[in-house]
């Protein structure tokens, strides 16, 4: 079994912001194949992102599985993709940078020889 290094973020959208993040989560999700190309750069496995409200406020969650998060996180910011640049791009112009959350994973169990 392959270890695989996984997180939960966190990521408070700012108020009045909750429309960008819809359209960025719309972005990505129009842009799967190409998301799929970029992952394969990073060595990420899986990205899931999920939309919450928690008392009135809007969360962006992103689940990630990788060889090394810190080292695909590194190679997504520094890349010339199109898709990794406004994929940043939207995440500055709507996720606050002063709250939120990461998460380490600290177990996980998979069944993923069934695949």
């Amino acid at each position: 079994m392959k270890h695989l290094d996984i997180k939960l973020y966190k990521m408070e959208v700012i108020k009045g912001k909750e429309d960008v993040a819809r359209e960025w989560l719309n972005f990505l999700k129009n842009s799967k194949e190409e998301a799929v190309q970029t992952l394969k750069n990073e060595k990420v496995y899986l990205e899931s992102y999920f939309l919450a409200e928690e008392d009135g406020t809007m969360f962006v969650y992103c689940f990630m599985a990788a060889d090394n998060i810190d080292k695909a996180n590194q190679v997504a910011s520094t890349s010339n993709n199109k898709l990794d640049e406004q994929h940043f791009k939207y995440g500055a112009e709507c996720i606050s940078k002063t709250s939120g959350d990461i998460l380490d994973c600290f177990l996980y169990i998979e069944n993923l020889e069934s695949l």
